[in-house]
């Protein structure tokens, strides 16, 4: 039974519907995980997976995605998509703290830049990104603990 919630994966470049189908699939098809973790945002809230009253998790975008699909966040900026997940509503089941960037360079390397948010009180935006292989971002963000304190490691 899944219950981490899935993780928001912002298009911020015109990634083909090719390179975004097989990014998706090759998060899902790590063996250690096999889920689909990754939520292909959009700006409507509405859209994006709901928390469930009995607090089991909700999946992200499975393949193939709609070839009419258009990321509405090309050319933003991380602030700006890290603005749109702290603004989710409470009933929107997305992970709090860690999210997902297709940008050009991801339709050539296959890679996925992994970024977490920063704590309320800290001006910045997001914390950190790390460039990570499609295959192997979702056994990356299964490592993570959410509620672990890094800092004090």
């Amino acid at each position: 039974m899944l219950t981490r919630p899935p993780f928001a994966l912002f298009a911020l470049a015109d990634v083909s519907t090719e390179t975004k189908n097989w990014v998706l699939q090759e998060a899902y098809d790590d063996p250690s995980v096999n889920t689909w973790w990754w939520y292909l945002a959009t700006l409507d809230y509405r859209t994006a997976p709901q928390r469930k009253p009995d607090g089991t998790g909700q999946i992200g975008t499975q393949t193939p995605i709609d070839p009419s699909f258009s990321s509405p966040f090309v050319g933003k900026r991380l602030e700006d998509v890290a603005q749109w997940l702290k603004g989710k509503p409470q009933s929107v089941d997305l992970d709090d703290r860690y999210f997902g960037v297709l940008d050009k360079q991801a339709q050539k390397s296959g890679k996925i830049a992994i970024c977490r948010l920063n704590d309320p009180e800290v001006e910045r935006e997001v914390a950190w990104c790390v460039l990570r292989a499609a295959d192997y971002s979702t056994l990356f963000l299964a490592g993570l603990d959410s509620d672990l304190d890094w800092d004090e490691l």
